[in-house]
């Protein structure tokens, strides 16, 4: 097979270790992952490439950093354009068991869309262009923004379900499960943020998008469903017995099936439902010492890469990794020295300098050509013919002979700027073994050709910081998130007991999420550690919600405030879910686990915010 392979590199060269094979670098003018979305010139260049190769026999194949990066935005962008519509209707369509008229399924669509659109036009102006992660956005608020316009009509449902005007249900909806949305959604909206504040790109573009997307989402939710409300209500005013306001016919509560016998086991049987949720936590942190670190790129990216194979048939085909790292010697001398202790080493298959062009004993072959060849050297017998490969061996040995030996000034532009960097220096380029984009081992080999020069470098060096670089970030992201969303429960709650309780879900959850990820076996990676933060900044909205109700109505038992909200609670973890899974479909591992973290952690949430919480209420009255 014949293969053209086009990388981020130096200077076009070419080497091959099987007949028929070559491995041709290219440079590129700018950095891959610094173009926007769908404007990478990779796809240029690999047109005008398989182009010039078009009837020659020859195939061509892609790796490198343009390849990898420009192939995974286009896989995953194609898959998010076909489910981000999907999932819009998924989420309407289970928004239909709270409101089945379709002017209010309309009006929920309607702020998601305008949230969206805002939040699009706004991270493109703040931070100059869009990539992958906004859109994986759009699923984000689908599933996070509906959970608003829930609430409030779970709430209303439950008001004119108890006989209460309309006038009465709207104010009661919006003083009563209005504040938790506005609460909820400040933050949310908040974690989200924070985590934009991350010296890291994936966390900045997901950040951001889903923080001004929710920030929109929660006016738009606030001004226009009680506006639609308010202007149906007028339409029908005349005919006030209609089944428009007939509690019988469109104001009965939301049913969610085995609640009700979750709510009052863990509200009558308190001590016993606490009890249980700790061996259950237990349990799942038994799982930690089976945590799993992804140490392969390959495996965060789109499966549907083709550069992702061509780094393995570079392998197979020439023996290498394609991806070299570049040490500088401040002498040609230095550059053969680097050369000679990276020889044989297990890591590495070859290295290549100028030191391997012009070799240290370069002076001694010439003399010895020069013996030969030269004017007093002994004569050699002509070949048979022109075009027999001896004549023209020893033709070529003849003019070298006359020539004398090659030196830097005579080598050509090519290899001059590949070997010789701006700054003087020689590099030397050192190929590894293994064709594995692999964090774990790039930082082996990132050692060994560190101990030679401090200041090698080289594409493996990006995989290591991307797959088991040093984040220290990560814990202070979340300590701001969780000071973040104390200091708005207390500013709410005003109230040292109720702002535990609402608390109380994401401790569990939280960490019993982490727990069940290893037990599972699905491996973490660097959308994993980022997202799991986000589940308290998510899974808070539960707590919240639950504790407001409780104050809205001191009078009402425990158990009933946690059923009802616990409706609206169970109907949002739904759509929120079932947002979520459609990223188990992009064929994308990294978004894949995203996904799995969601659809572990936002259920845990719902379970302890009507189990722990309630039993914690209980207990806490009790004592009271």
């Amino acid at each position: 097979m014949a293969a053209s392979i086009s990388k981020n590199g130096l200077s076009p060269t070419s080497s091959a270790s099987v007949p028929g094979a070559r491995l041709v670098e290219i440079k590129m003018a700018k950095d891959p992952l610094a173009e926007e979305v769908g404007e990478s010139p990779f796809f240029e260049i690999e047109a005008s490439i398989e182009s010039a190769l078009a009837g020659s026999g020859v195939t061509a194949g892609f790796s490198g950093l343009p390849a990898l990066s420009a192939g995974d935005q286009e896989q995953t962008l194609g898959a998010i354009k076909r489910l981000t519509p999907i999932s819009l209707v998924l989420v309407l369509l289970l928004f239909r068991i709270v409101e089945k008229r379709p002017g209010g399924m309309l009006s929920v669509a309607a702020v998601l869309i305008l949230a969206i659109g805002a939040a699009l036009g706004a991270v493109g102006v703040l931070t100059g262009k869009l990539t992958v992660m906004e859109t994986f956005f759009g699923v984000t608020v689908f599933g996070l923004g509906i959970d608003f316009a829930v609430h409030l009509f779970v709430r209303q449902r439950e008001e004119l379900a108890h006989g209460r005007s309309f006038e009465q249900a709207l104010r009661r909806t919006l003083s009563g499960a209005g504040r938790g949305v506005v609460a909820g959604g400040i933050t949310t909206a908040g974690a989200f943020l924070i985590a934009a504040t991350a010296p890291d790109p994936v966390a900045l573009h997901l950040g951001l998008s889903g923080g001004l997307g929710l920030l929109f989402c929660l006016p738009l939710t606030l001004l226009i469903l009680p506006a639609v409300w308010v202007l149906r209500q007028r339409r029908h005013r005349r005919r006030v017995e209609t089944a428009a306001e007939s509690p019988a016919v469109r104001a009965t509560p939301v049913r969610v099936p085995g609640l009700p016998s979750v709510v009052r086991w863990a509200t009558e049987h308190p001590v016993r439902c606490l009890a249980v949720s700790a061996v259950l936590l237990a349990a799942a942190l038994a799982g930690l010492p089976r945590l799993q670190v992804e140490t392969r790129l390959e495996r965060i990216m789109n499966r549907g890469v083709p550069a992702i194979a061509m780094v393995d048939r570079i392998q197979e085909v020439l023996g290498t990794n394609g991806a070299p790292w570049i040490l500088a010697a401040g002498s040609l001398e230095e550059a053969r020295e680097f050369a000679a202790r990276l020889d044989g080493h297990p890591l590495f298959s070859e290295t290549v300098s100028l030191g391997t062009i012009l070799p240290a004993d370069l002076a001694e072959r010439a003399a010895a050509l020069h013996r030969v060849f030269g004017p007093g050297g002994r004569t050699v017998g002509a070949a048979p013919g022109m075009g027999d490969p001896r004549a023209l061996a020893v033709g070529a040995l003849r003019r070298t002979a006359s020539a004398g030996p090659p030196d830097i000034d005579s080598l050509p532009p090519g290899l001059r700027d590949k070997f010789i960097a701006p700054t003087g220096e020689f590099l030397v380029y050192a190929y590894a073994t293994d064709s594995k984009a692999d964090g774990a081992l790039a930082r082996r080999q990132r050692e060994v050709v560190q101990a030679i020069d401090p200041g090698a470098s080289g594409l493996l060096a990006v995989v290591e910081g991307m797959m088991i670089g040093d984040r220290p970030w990560i814990p202070w992201i979340a300590l701001s998130i969780l000071g973040f969303v104390l200091l708005v429960l207390c500013v709410d709650f005003r109230r040292p007991a109720s702002v535990l309780l609402a608390v109380l879900p994401v401790l569990v959850a939280v960490p019993f999420t982490l727990g069940v990820l290893c037990w599972v076996g699905i491996p973490f990676n660097v959308m994993t550690w980022l997202v799991l933060p986000l589940i308290f900044g998510l899974g808070i909205d539960d707590g919240i919600h639950v504790v407001h109700r409780f104050l809205d109505d001191p009078a009402q038992p425990i158990r009933g405030a946690a059923l009802s909200v616990g409706r609206a609670i169970a109907m949002t973890t739904l759509t929120t879910t079932a947002s979520f899974s459609i990223l188990l479909f992009t064929d994308h591992p990294g978004l894949e686990t995203m996904a799995a973290v969601m659809l572990i952690g936002l259920p845990a949430c719902l379970l302890a915010s009507v189990t722990v919480l309630p039993a914690a209420a209980v207990l806490l009255q009790g004592r009271r």
